[in-house]
């Protein structure tokens, strides 16, 4: 114990290592041979009953575990023992064969823990595997219980309520209904949806809707020209209808009912196709034409309340 080494004895000479080999450990057959005593651990002992005749005293334990990777294989640890060594799995891992120890020839594999039944990650989550481990993420519509902790089935994804937003999700003069994992949203009464083929939201907002009004037009235009008609006629002719006037404001129709004019003495008023004088008009400023189904399409005035050649009913 008081020597230093090296030790040099001369020039070419040097004691590099002293062992008292008894301190070590003798193989199993030594063991066996000689009667062992104290007990066998990983094919060894230390003591035996005997000088053993030919020679041979304790050996070096050998630390298998400097090459782990050659001894265990991947994804493991080598833990070394007198006379022998242990492999265990990393966590996350496990062997081929689980009924035999860890080696090269059962290495450790890795556990896809998604596959566990029930989810690892709990209800409405989705499950990634990775090598040695795995995440969890929630799905649309739903995050973690504890925002502190990572998602497990201790911890798991619940419904996320859009509605306690409302202005924010579905934008104003809306109502928010939320659904398990969704939300939808509908306008009030009185309100419409900006664009009907986009769902409600705060880009696609809710606004007044304004009653569908419809309005009858007569003009009426005096002149003595009667090529004046003409050129109306072939003015209206040419528009496409419906002609928009603005965003809410269509002409959808347009015709011409009326044509009066003076013919020597008094007007004569003709009523355009599809147009006719009703029965008592027909019959108060007397008919030029037959009066057929209680109507006629001209009379021998011009009428003084105004009203003009009406459409046909079915």
């Amino acid at each position: 114990m008081n020597i230093s080494l090296p030790l040099t004895l001369s020039n070419s000479i040097n004691i590099t290592d002293i062992d008292m080999t008894t301190a070590s450990c003798l193989a199993n057959d030594t063991c066996r041979a000689y009667h062992e005593c104290d007990e066998i651990v990983g094919g060894t002992c230390g003591c035996i009953q005997a000088l053993p005749s030919e020679g041979p005293l304790c050996q070096r334990d050998i630390n298998e575990c400097e090459d782990a990777v050659s001894v265990c294989g991947q994804y493991s640890d080598c833990i070394n023992i007198i006379g022998s060594h242990k492999c265990s799995c990393w966590s996350g891992f496990n062997s081929s064969n689980k009924d035999s120890p860890v080696s090269r020839n059962n290495s450790c594999q890795d556990i896809d823990e998604c596959l566990v039944s029930p989810s690892v990650c709990g209800p409405d989550s989705s499950c990634t595997n990775e090598i040695g481990s795995y995440s969890c993420s929630c799905l649309n519509g739903f995050t973690v219980t504890n925002s502190n902790l990572s998602i497990s089935i201790n911890n798991p994804c619940r419904d996320v309520n859009e509605c306690l937003n409302t202005l924010e999700v579905c934008g104003p003069n809306s109502r928010c209904n939320n659904s398990f994992g969704i939300y939808n949203c509908s306008c009030l009464i009185g309100f419409t949806v900006t664009n009907m083929n986009q769902p409600i939201s705060t880009s696609n907002p809710c606004n007044v809707t304004l009653p569908l009004t419809e309005y009858l037009i007569e003009i009426q235009i005096n002149s003595v020209d009667s090529s004046v008609t003409d050129q109306l006629r072939t003015l209206l002719m040419s528009f496409n209808l419906p002609y928009i006037i603005s965003d809410s404001t269509n002409i959808t129709e347009i015709s011409i009912t009326t044509v009066c004019s003076l013919n020597q003495t008094q007007y004569q008023c003709k009523c355009e196709g599809l147009f006719v004088w009703p029965n008592d008009t027909c019959h108060s400023y007397e008919a030029c034409d037959d009066i057929t189904n209680g109507s006629c399409t001209c009379i021998n005035a011009l009428p003084v309340d105004g009203q003009f050649c009406q459409g046909l009913t079915n």
